[in-house]
């Protein structure tokens, strides 16, 4: 049965049974359109379902975020932070990562930043932001056109108004013309606001009086006129400079120092005349002119002169008469002077030696010696010439009143470059030398068969044609002790040997060669000895400094004598001449065991150099004294030679050295000679040296 078929039951069967009965329904299905869907869940589901999604993301959220504070000065700034940030108290609340942010306030530059939010903690950053720039707005008592410095550097400003000072202590001051500086600090706010700065200026200028006698004079200050005298000038402070002027007066200049509200009243200034004007010429051209006996120079000029009375002039000119002339100028007036000289000769004689030279005067041929010239009295240059010598030249000043002579010495060239070389020089240590020009051939040493004669005096016949400078003295203690300071020439029984003035002596050949070459270094010139190790290797002849005569040169130092030789140093017999040298005398009886019984020379041992007469040659104790280090090395000849020898100097290796010349200690024929020879190399207490120099 279907539903529509149902038998209805009606209400009073209901109630006879005592239940309800159910009744069918009808039942129409609902249409529902094509292509739609039916909902899973109701919108109350899906709202309780987004608030369990939302609540658990919160919880999450809160558990993994970590707080981001900044603290900003200023305290109020805005901060802004880029993602998602959730504002939290005075901080937000992010999750970690990487995050910028931007903080800004009113009045201060925003300042923008990155910053990293870890896992742990809470992420505080201190973000301190810059002010902006303040403004100064400068007002002053009174109102003038100012300049502005900041910290005494200068701004750019525009009707006292200075722009973007940048915010803290500032020193401010302000400047402008006819006023002192004004200086106050203050504190800059900055923040984009205009402070208001003011300024009582304070004058820098004072009145300064002025008057001239006479009256009217312009006044001008550093180019600027100011007025008449009198007048009250108001001057800047400083050092100024007040200039008067007036017409046919001298110009005043008169310096004044000003300080701003001091006022001042100057002294009354005179001024003066002014000078006049004299344009001077002569004929010719050149003259000197001199003014109340006052040099002012040359024609032509123009000279300024006093308009208050005479001047006398002067004008001269070498070879000319001089002219005198009085002069009165009024004040600021010119004139015109020519003055004619008049030309002034004299005569000069003018001879040669040899005769018949060329005489050039003034660089032009006047004619030959032995002749006299009339020449302007002013002065000429004289040469003097003639082939096969050196020039003569002088210069002269013709008097007109008296003939005058030049006597020209023509020398050779060889003569003329002689007569540069000095006849005495002073060794460093304080020696004087003398120069030698010797052009001799002699025979050294002595025959057999003159008495006292040793077997090493063989004869040698040399030519000594080298010139040479040599000590006049021996080298004395005081000298030698400035190469070896604590030197000691020591003493013989109580004698002493060692004063200033004695010759030194207890020096070895070597010690005197070594002083040779310190000479040498002290002048500037090549040594002549080589050393190694303190020790003498040898010798360059070729060398220019100092050394130990050679025996050549000692030799005919003591003995030659207009072509002969000497025997003693007194002469050629004895006995021994008064006065003639220290030998061994009676004052040294009581030192020495052989002694010249008829001499006495007052010494006992060594006496100062120059005791005693030079020879001819001007050099002294070349015999007596103490006997002398000789540059050669000791060699004996085998008898006299057919071969002259030209300047020998010895062999360069050899043990011993010669010694020439008597001592303090000899008395003996044999050692008086001046041809004794002996040798050594060991210091001896009767043995010291004189010094040379080749002449190069």
């Amino acid at each position: 049965m279907t539903a529509k078929e149902a038998v209805p039951v009606r209400d009073d069967d209901r109630a006879d049974d005592g239940f309800s009965v159910i009744e069918p329904m009808g039942f129409s299905p609902v249409q529902v359109e094509a292509g739609g869907k039916k909902l899973l869940l109701s919108p109350r589901a899906l709202a309780v379902t987004a608030c369990l999604l939302l609540g658990t993301f919160i919880l999450v959220y809160l558990l993994v975020a970590r707080s981001l504070i900044f603290e900003t000065q200023p305290a109020d700034a805005d901060v802004s932070v880029s993602g998602f940030a959730l504002p939290l108290g005075d901080g937000h609340l992010v999750l970690p990562g990487h995050y910028s942010y931007t903080i800004s306030a009113a009045g201060y530059l925003p300042k923008s930043g990155e910053v990293d939010v870890g896992n742990d903690g809470h992420n505080r950053h201190v973000v301190t932001l810059e002010k902006l720039p303040g403004h100064i707005q400068v007002v002053t008592d009174p109102q003038v056109p100012v300049s502005i410095l900041v910290n005494g550097t200068e701004v750019a400003s525009e009707q006292g108004l200075a722009k973007n000072i940048p915010a803290g202590r500032k020193r401010i001051t302000v400047v402008t013309e006819r006023y002192l500086p004004f200086t106050r600090e203050i504190e800059v706010e900055g923040l984009d606001n205009t402070q208001r700065f003011e300024a009582t200026l304070r004058p820098a200028w004072a009145n300064i009086h002025i008057t001239t006698n006479p009256p009217g004079a312009t006044v001008s200050v550093e180019g600027k006129t100011l007025g008449t005298t009198p007048i009250d000038a108001e001057l800047i402070q400083g050092d100024r400079v007040v200039s008067l002027s007036m017409p046919r007066h001298k110009t005043v200049e008169v310096p004044v120092a000003v300080t701003a509200g001091v006022d001042q009243t100057l002294t009354p200034i005179d001024l003066n005349a002014a000078d006049g004007i004299l344009h001077l010429s002569s004929d010719p051209s050149g003259a000197s002119v001199t003014v109340d006996g006052e040099f002012r120079g040359h024609t032509p000029m123009e000279l300024n002169l006093a308009s208050n009375g005479q001047h006398q002039l002067r004008f001269f000119k070498d070879g000319y008469g001089s002219v005198e002339r009085t002069v009165d100028i009024g004040a600021g007036a010119e004139r015109d002077m020519n003055i004619d000289l008049n030309a002034v000769f004299g005569e000069v004689r003018i001879t040669s030696s040899p005769e018949d030279a060329r005489v050039y005067i003034d660089g032009q041929l006047a004619g030959a010696t032995g002749r006299t010239f009339r020449l302007s009295a002013r002065n000429h240059e004289i040469l003097v010439r003639k082939e096969g010598y050196e020039d003569y030249q002088t210069s002269v000043v013709p008097s007109s009143k008296l003939q005058q002579s030049i006597r020209a010495i023509l020398l050779t060239a060889e003569q003329a470059r002689w007569s540069q070389v000095p006849a005495e020089i002073t060794n460093p240590a304080g020696g004087t030398m003398l120069l030698m020009r010797p052009n001799a051939k002699f025979t050294m040493g002595s025959s057999r068969r003159e008495q006292g004669r040793r077997a090493n005096e063989v004869l040698r016949q040399v030519a000594l044609t080298r010139p040479f400078y040599i000590g006049t003295t021996e080298v004395t203690n005081r000298e030698f002790r400035r190469f070896q300071r604590m030197h000691s020439s020591s003493h013989v029984n109580g004698v002493s040997l060692d004063n200033d003035n004695l010759p030194v002596v207890n020096v070895s050949w070597t010690d005197a060669a070594l002083y040779c070459n310190w000479l040498s270094e002290r002048d500037g010139l090549q040594q002549v000895y080589r050393t190694e190790r303190g020790r003498v290797t040898g010798f360059d002849a070729g060398a220019n400094g100092y050394r130990l005569p050679t025996e050549t040169e000692w030799a005919w130092a003591a003995r030659y004598q207009r072509g002969a030789m000497r025997k003693f140093p007194w002469g050629n017999k004895l006995p021994v001449g008064k006065n003639s040298g220290n030998y061994a005398d009676n004052n040294a009886a009581q030192l020495l065991p052989a002694v010249l019984r008829t001499y006495n020379d007052h010494y006992a041992a060594t006496a100062p150099v120059a005791s005693f007469s030079a020879n001819g040659l001007g050099i002294y104790d070349l015999g007596g004294n103490v006997s002398e280090w000789i540059h050669d090395l000791y060699t004996i000849g085998t008898g006299l030679s057919m071969r002259r020898e030209e300047n020998p100097v010895g062999p360069q290796d050899g043990d011993y050295h010669v010694i020439r010349g008597s001592s303090w200690r000899h008395a003996g024929l044999t050692e008086l000679r001046l041809s004794y020879r002996d040798y050594g190399a060991d210091p001896r207490d009767d043995v010291g040296f004189r010094v040379a120099r080749w002449v190069n």
